[in-house]
């Protein structure tokens, strides 16, 4: 097995990751350090609890930041597209089929939510429909906070009886 001066944790995993793991498996480490002092914690029980997969990329971590500043400038390039008109004068796009190539190309990021505007907003325009991905945790969000706005419409409520006014 990989010795501890060799092995590092990988830099996919954030702090909140990690504090996660350390919560999960009731590990003793203080999780309000920092991230570096978490990982030289961490590292001692890697073999423990069969944390091996610590030393590789995190598979539920799609896009570095760099990508992600990416997808979020193509979501505005949509956006821009759509909000001038579908104009292809007015826009950066040539056609209509680099606004919809782009636009299947991001809608794999539902997570991130200007491309579920970018995206809404297209299909509407357009009257096309193109899916968007969403992890279940953020569509369980999404959920909650929909109910929550129709939970707060106010609603007419009648009370009959009789009612006395003094003035």
């Amino acid at each position: 097995m990989a010795t501890l001066e060799t092995k590092h944790i990988h830099s996919t995993f954030t702090k909140k990751d990690l504090c996660k793991i350390i919560e999960k498996y009731n590990i003793d480490i203080n999780i309000k350090n920092s991230r570096s002092e978490i990982c030289k914690e961490l590292l001692k029980y890697i073999e423990t609890y069969n944390l091996e997969y610590l030393y590789e990329s995190n598979i539920f971590k799609k896009l570095s930041i760099k990508e992600k500043d990416e997808v979020i400038l193509i979501a505005k390039k949509i956006k821009s597209y759509v909000l001038s008109g579908c104009d292809n004068n007015k826009s950066l796009y040539n056609n209509t089929d680099e606004v919809i190539a782009d636009g299947i190309y991001i809608s794999q990021y539902g997570d991130i939510s200007s491309v579920r505007k970018a995206i809404t907003l297209l299909n509407k325009s357009l009257d096309i429909k193109i899916n968007l991905n969403i992890s279940e945790k953020v569509q369980k969000v999404l959920n909650e906070k929909n109910q929550i706005k129709k939970d707060s419409v106010p609603k007419l409520q009648v009370k009959q009886g009789k009612f006395y006014v003094y003035f």
